[in-house]
């Protein structure tokens, strides 16, 4: 089972897309912000596959917060949830992808399974 690290401030949300989550197959860790991640993730004995999260322009610092991720689990990727899809992100040290809210659970399915299946190589799509 892969897990995902979901990072979700609104805890409406946060309990939404982890049960989403959860039906699709995946573990799930959940957290309210950045720090909860970190707690969460050194709580967790094994890989951390995916961190779902805001995109970086609504999250600022989440550059930094991957780098440190990858530290422990350098295979991590990572999925932005977006208003709208940023031109261009260059910092991002890993593979990544956005996904435009809102979006319908096929879509996100889909973007979750091309992400972790896909080449590995940094890229930026928009899907909605």
């Amino acid at each position: 089972m892969k897990t995902i690290l979901l990072i979700e401030s609104s805890s409406a949300n946060l309990i939404a897309l982890a049960m989403i989550l959860r039906s699709l197959g995946y573990g799930v860790l959940e957290a309210g912000n950045q720090d909860e991640a970190w707690f969460a993730c050194h709580q967790h004995r094994g890989t951390i596959h995916l961190l779902l999260t805001r995109a970086v322009v609504e999250n600022p610092g989440t550059d930094d917060f991957v780098a440190r991720l990858l530290l422990v689990h350098p295979r991590l990727r990572v999925l932005f949830l977006c208003e709208s899809v940023p031109a261009v992100l260059d910092d991002m040290p890993c593979e990544f992808a956005f996904l435009k809210k809102p979006f319908q659970v096929e879509t996100l399915a889909c973007t979750i399974e091309a992400l972790l299946e896909g080449p590995r190589k940094r890229v930026a799509t928009s899907l909605s």
